[in-house]
C-alpha cells in the first residue's frame, strides 16, 4: 500500500473545481452546474463521516486507515468537472469515475487501489466493480472485501448527498429533473420502462431524454442500493425519504402506479437487511 497521510485531497478537489469553473464561468447553466459539483463533494464527505464514524468494521482501525476512507469519499467527483468542461465542449463522453481512477492511482499520495478502484465504479451499476479485471486480480480476500466496503460507503454518501440537495436546494432541482418547467400532461407520465423495471428490487434504468416522472421514480429507487444501516438512519435524520416520497406525489399524476411504489419502497426500507 503507497497511500500516505497528507492535506492534498482537499486541495486537489478544490484545484480541479477553479480550474473547471474558469473554464465554463460564462455559461450560466454549466457554472452553476460546477458550483453544485463543489457543494455536493463537500455534502457527500460529511454523509461519509456519518456513516464512517458508526460502521463496525471500521471500529479499529486506526488514524490513517480512516483518513485512506475519507480520501476516497472526498475525491470520488475530483475529475466531475473535467467531465462538464467536456460536455460544455461537446467532445463526446467522459466517465468522471474512471478518469478520477486514473489521475488518483498515478499520485504518489493516493496511489492506493482502496481509493483510485472503489471511486472508478462508484457512479456504475456495482456489477462493474465485480466484473472488473484489476477487482477479479486482487489476490488477498481481505483486500477484496475492503475495496467493496469502501466503495459502498462512497455509493450511499453520494447518493444521500444528491437527494438532501434535491429537497433543500430547489434552485438546482432543474438539474436533477432534467427540464426548468414542469407539465403534468407529458412529463407526469411513468413510461413502460420503467413501470417493468420499477419493482425489481434494484436502481431503475434512466437515459438522458427520461421524463421527469421516471426520474423520480429513479431517484427513490436509490433507496434499494443503500448498503450500510448507519446510511439510512442518516437519510431519516435528515427527512430525506419522506421528502422525496412527497415529490413523487407532485412529479408523478400516475395515482394508482406511485401509491403502489411508494409502499413498495416503504417496505424495502423496512424490511431489507443492510450491513452493519
Amino acid at each position: 500500500m503507497c497511500y500516505k497521510h497528507t492535506d492534498t485531497d482537499y486541495k486537489l478537489l478544490q484545484q480541479q473545481y477553479k480550474n473547471g469553473l474558469e473554464i465554463v464561468k460564462k455559461d450560466d447553466f454549466f457554472k452553476k452546474y460546477t458550483e453544485e459539483k463543489w457543494r455536493h463533494s463537500m455534502q457527500v464527505a460529511g454523509a461519509g463521516n456519518y456513516i464512517i464514524k458508526r460502521i463496525k468494521w471500521l471500529q479499529n482501525k486506526d488514524e490513517k486507515y480512516i483518513r485512506m476512507v475519507k480520501s476516497a469519499v472526498l475525491l470520488h467527483d475530483v475529475c466531475r468537472f473535467t467531465e462538464i468542461v467536456y460536455k460544455l465542449k461537446q467532445k463526446g463522453k467522459y466517465d468522471h469515475g474512471v478518469g478520477a481512477s486514473e489521475l488518483l492511482r498515478n499520485m504518489p499520495q493516493f496511489c492506493d487501489i482502496r481509493i483510485w478502484l472503489p471511486i472508478k465504479h462508484h457512479g456504475h451499476i456495482i456489477e462493474k466493480l465485480y466484473e472488473d479485471e484489476e477487482y477479479q486480480q486482487i489476490e488477498d480476500d481481505k483486500l477484496r472485501d475492503e475495496v467493496k466496503k469502501i466503495c459502498f460507503i462512497i455509493r450511499d454518501a453520494d447518493k444521500i448527498a444528491n437527494l438532501n440537495m434535491m429537497i433543500r436546494e430547489k434552485n438546482v432541482l432543474p438539474l436533477f429533473l432534467g427540464k426548468e418547467n414542469f407539465v403534468p400532461e407529458v412529463d407526469g407520465i411513468v413510461s413502460e420502462m420503467v413501470r417493468q423495471t420499477a419493482f425489481s428490487g434494484t436502481t431503475t434504468p434512466r437515459s438522458e431524454d427520461s421524463g421527469v416522472a421516471d426520474r423520480m421514480i429513479g431517484y427513490l429507487s436509490w433507496f434499494t442500493d443503500i448498503n450500510y444501516r448507519y446510511s439510512i438512519e442518516y437519510c431519516q435524520k435528515l427527512g430525506v425519504i419522506q421528502a422525496m416520497l412527497r415529490m413523487l406525489d407532485e412529479y408523478c399524476i400516475d395515482q394508482a402506479f406511485k401509491t403502489r411504489f411508494k409502499q413498495y419502497i416503504s417496505d424495502f426500507i423496512n424490511t431489507h437487511e443492510y450491513l452493519e
